[in-house]
């Protein structure tokens, strides 16, 4: 809760799989980050983390991570936005090249 993250790395780098862990609710570690307004690189780290795992790249996982209640920085709304993208055709989009830039502007690999 609230983890900076070098404490985060830390747990990912010996228990990877713990991305994918939920708790009696139903979240993910990345769902309480949200919750919890973790900092961009905190989002970036887990979220690359879970994309690394061939079974959350898809349209149906991605659509898990959609949930209305949180109230994301902006930093946060614009990872969000671009992943999202991947997913849709909606004619409001950025384009593919756009998403991609920006996808390694972030240094987020899994996602380009």
């Amino acid at each position: 809760h609230g983890a900076p993250l070098g404490v985060v790395a830390a747990l990912l780098r010996v228990w990877p799989d713990a991305v994918n862990e939920k708790n009696k609710t139903g979240d993910t570690p990345f769902h309480c980050a949200c919750l919890r307004a973790a900092p961009l690189e905190v989002m970036i780290l887990l979220l690359n983390t879970w994309l690394s795992y061939t079974e959350n790249r898809n349209e149906s996982a991605i659509t898990t991570l959609q949930i209305d209640y949180f109230h994301l920085a902006r930093n946060t709304e614009m990872l969000f936005s671009h992943l999202f993208a991947l997913y849709n055709n909606n004619a409001d989009n950025p384009s593919p090249n756009e998403i991609i830039d920006y996808f390694i502007h972030i240094e987020m690999w899994n996602g380009a």
